[in-house]
């Protein structure tokens, strides 16, 4: 495998782990009634940022040899 299609993997596994920890959060004290959508989006954009987070953590202290 190539080392960019690993770094695929490990970003989209990342970002995964980040959303099903997030989840583990009650979100419904916070979330204003009507806006739906902008939680969802909140919720997405922080599961991408704390993702990318660690698989920039996980790629750079492994060193990968092909």
């Amino acid at each position: 495998m190539s080392y960019q299609l690993i770094k695929l993997i490990v970003y989209i596994v990342s970002i995964v782990l980040a959303m099903y920890g997030l989840s583990c959060f009650h979100y419904e004290n916070f979330i204003l009634k009507g806006k739906i959508r902008q939680f969802y989006l909140l919720y997405i954009m922080l599961s991408v940022v704390l993702g990318y987070m660690f698989a920039s953590f996980i790629l750079e202290f492994m060193t990968i040899h092909l």
